[in-house]
C-alpha cells in the first residue's frame, strides 16, 4: 500500500506536468466579431442583398478571415 505522501506527490506530479502541456499549446486567433460582421456585411452585398442568408454569410465570412489568418 502507498503512503499518502507518495500519491500526494504522484498527483501534483501530474498536475504540474498537465499545466506545462496547457501552457505549450499555441493560442489560436481567431476573428473578432466586428471583423466578422463587416465581412459578411460585404458578401451580403456581393450577393446583391438578398435576404435570408445571414448565417451563411456570417459562416463564410468567420471562415475566410480564419483561413487568412492563419496562412
Amino acid at each position: 500500500m502507498r503512503s499518502n505522501k507518495a500519491v500526494t506527490e504522484r498527483i501534483f506530479g501530474r498536475e504540474l506536468e498537465s499545466q506545462a502541456k496547457v501552457r505549450s499549446v499555441s493560442r489560436v486567433r481567431h476573428p473578432s466579431d466586428e471583423e466578422v460582421r463587416r465581412r459578411a456585411y460585404e458578401i451580403h452585398v456581393a450577393r446583391g442583398g438578398i435576404r435570408g442568408y445571414d448565417l451563411d454569410d456570417w459562416l463564410e465570412a468567420e471562415k475566410e478571415l480564419t483561413q487568412k489568418i492563419h496562412r
